[in-house]
């Protein structure tokens, strides 16, 4: 009993002393695998050491790395409560490939910085100042109650300093929706009886006739089912949740929309470079 013991120590000794040499083995190939196909001792990447690590492992850094440095170009806008331009800012956008090429090729003791792509904002302040000349005018005067010329101010007051690249196309119902309350909008009168953002067509329909008047491709246009007074007949636009009027900037400037209202009153000037 006692010789089966000793047994079978020996033989887990002896497992215990194969298992240990497979793991020095083992360590010792990883070491040169890394030696061999890893990053060249002292190279770091943005001060962090990356001695010894393999492709996908640099890999993994710089993504973390770019998740938390990349931001997307924000356009130049114009502040409708300060009337004033903010101006642009570039984008980042950290080229992982490229910043992983780098940091495998790079002798010993090199410190290796991110790869970088500038990103340029599309609309720029200095477009913004560019945009210096008339194209068109046009207004109506309707009257109503004082929800329907809350209204007219709120929607004129979403479409005043809306910008539009050549060949964009504008949707009066993206710009000055939804009408809801919590947007400013009234209830109102509109045809067959009352709801939020009543009268807003005077705006569309001033809107239309200003970008008649300068000449874009109109999109989408709907009359109304009754005639209105504000507008000549066929010169009128509708909108509802379901109904839109859209142009597109048929032309190869930049455009701007400026607009306005008060006491029923509704202006639009088209604007550009």
């Amino acid at each position: 009993m006692n010789r089966t013991k000793t047994l079978h120590v020996t033989s887990l000794l002896l497992l215990l002393a194969v298992l240990g040499v497979l793991f020095m083995a083992f360590n010792a190939g990883n070491r040169l695998h890394r030696y061999l196909r890893g990053v060249k001792p002292g190279v770091t990447l943005e001060g962090a050491v990356m001695t010894g690590l393999l492709e996908s492992e640099v890999r993994q850094r710089v993504q973390k790395m770019a998740a938390a440095m990349d931001r997307p170009p924000r356009n130049a806008r114009y502040d409708r409560a300060t009337k004033t331009i903010v101006h642009e800012m570039p984008g980042i956008l950290v080229d992982v490939q490229e910043t992983v090429n780098r940091v495998m090729s790079a002798p010993p003791d090199t410190g290796v910085e991110l790869a970088v792509i500038r990103l340029e904002p599309e609309l720029t302040a200095e477009i913004f100042r560019s945009i210096n000349k008339k194209l068109s005018s046009f207004s109506t005067s309707g009257g109503g109650s004082a929800g329907r010329t809350d209204n007219l101010y709120v929607s004129a007051r979403y479409m005043n300093g809306t910008i539009l690249a050549p060949g964009e196309v504008f949707s009066f119902n993206q710009v000055t929706g939804p009408r809801t309350f919590a947007r400013g909008y009234s209830m109102a009168p509109v045809v067959g009886g009352m709801g939020i953002g009543g009268g807003v067509c005077q705006t569309a329909t001033t809107i239309y006739n200003a970008a008649r008047l300068a000449k874009m491709e109109i999109i989408e246009r709907h009359p109304h089912s009754i005639r209105v007074g504000y507008v000549p007949p066929g010169r009128d636009a509708t909108v509802t949740n379901y109904i839109d009027f859209k142009f597109r900037n048929s032309t190869d400037k930049f455009i701007m929309i400026r607009s306005g209202a008060g006491g029923g009153h509704v202006w639009v000037q088209i604007w550009s470079q």
